[in-house]
């Protein structure tokens, strides 16, 4: 049988989500930095964050995550 697909909730700060919400629709770390008036480091930085703390192997799968949960809260 088989066993419904179990989704973590996701540990974001409300800048967490506006990046990765960014990097969802295929910015570049530059042009997050750019369109959110912050340093490319900054965005770098919040990028690693969010992957460690969500124990995440790369951006896409805090993507797939994301969006996951969002439909998830969305659907009920």
């Amino acid at each position: 049988m088989n066993e419904p697909l179990s989704i973590p909730s996701l540990s974001l700060t409300q800048r967490e989500k506006e990046i990765l919400s960014l990097v969802a629709r295929g910015y570049s770390s530059k042009q997050i930095a750019h369109q959110l008036k912050i340093s490319d480091n900054t965005v770098s930085n919040h990028r690693k964050n969010m992957l460690a703390r969500n124990a995440a192997k790369s951006s896409a799968e805090l993507v797939f995550l994301y969006n996951s949960s969002s439909e998830i809260k969305n659907s009920h």
